[in-house]
């Protein structure tokens, strides 16, 4: 058998996270960053995981090869070697663990001498990811496995409304948003999203309110995006932001640096389960006039780079 690679792109969420567990919808799009995965076959029954990634742990990966042998119900004849370069920053909510999740179920499910399907990678994915982050919605591997602009919304927990939406971006706006690293969180995403379940727990209403403000903000930014209305694009991302920072998700000196991209007339957000202590992860910045924000944040030596959205989905490269 030939050597196999799989990629799968990172994800950012537009808007929605956390109420996305709750049964919310959210908006999440394919980011132009992506994890490789290369396995070569060996004539031994020997698997040997390497990263090129310093800061990957290798646990995982083994975790997500044994779920899809148990998905197809196979048991390996012999082993191989995988490679993981992954382009994605890790712990910085840009989905670094389910590209990973996806890229090795497509990967494996190859080897195994499955058909390359999107559904049931997909499907191991998120068994691998319910194992690493306890009750994810869904959404990360979702978007990571079918790319795009993709609507998520978790009615039960078996059943999911995933639609890949019917339209791009508008081009207008494309090249106005920015991602600003801010740090690793202290906080792993299950740590961040047991700390919104507990404080649901103690004040359900207030939460619940959060949750749906998030939805409104949800469905008013959709045809924003593709009719490329700015005004209410910088809007649904403040008042998003607003609502995280009261779900105790987004750390003391990040609200600042929002505060000053604001300031300027641009909206910034988390992308991820956020933090409380140390870095919230990568935000979500724009502004009509990226150059403006721009200089702004090299003012300030922020780490940011220009992001390109709605990338292809997982993929067997050739």
């Amino acid at each position: 058998m030939k050597q196999i690679t799989v990629s799968a792109p990172g994800k950012l969420i537009l808007l929605g996270e956390h109420a996305v567990v709750y049964g919310k919808p959210a908006i999440i799009v394919s980011v132009a960053k992506r994890c490789f995965v290369t396995l070569t076959p060996r004539n031994d029954k020997t698997i040997k995981i390497v990263s090129e990634n310093q800061d990957q742990v290798l646990d995982y990966p083994e975790f997500i090869i044994s779920k899809t042998l148990e998905y197809f119900h196979k048991k390996l004849t012999l082993g191989f070697d995988l490679s993981i370069n992954s382009q994605i920053p890790i712990n910085g909510g840009m989905g670094s663990s389910s590209a990973l999740a996806v890229s090795i179920a497509g990967a494996v499910s190859l080897f195994l001498g499955q058909k390359f399907d999107k559904e049931k990678i997909n499907a191991i994915a998120y068994l691998a990811e319910q194992k690493k982050h306890g009750n994810p919605s869904g959404g990360d591997n979702s978007t990571c496995c079918f790319g795009g602009l993709v609507w998520f919304r978790k009615e039960t927990p078996d059943l999911k409304i995933i639609s890949q939406l019917p339209f791009n971006i508008h081009e207008k706006i494309t090249n106005n948003f920015l991602t600003i690293f801010t740090g690793t969180p202290k906080e792993s995403t299950k740590e961040m999203v047991n700390i919104v379940e507990e404080l649901y727990k103690k004040r359900p209403k207030f939460i619940q309110s959060i949750f749906n403000r998030q939805e409104s903000l949800v469905r008013e930014l959709l045809p924003a995006l593709k009719n490329g209305d700015e005004d209410v694009i910088i809007k649904c991302i403040r008042q998003s932001e607003k609502n995280l920072e009261h779900l105790g998700v987004v750390p003391p000196f990040v609200k600042l640096g929002i505060q000053k991209i604001e300031k300027i007339g641009g909206a910034a957000k988390i992308c991820g389960a956020g933090g409380r202590t140390k870095g919230g992860g990568i935000l979500l910045a724009y502004h009509k006039n990226r150059k403006e924000l721009e200089t702004l944040l090299e003012f300030h030596k922020f780490d940011f780079s220009p992001i390109t959205l709605a990338s292809e989905g997982v993929r067997q490269e050739l």
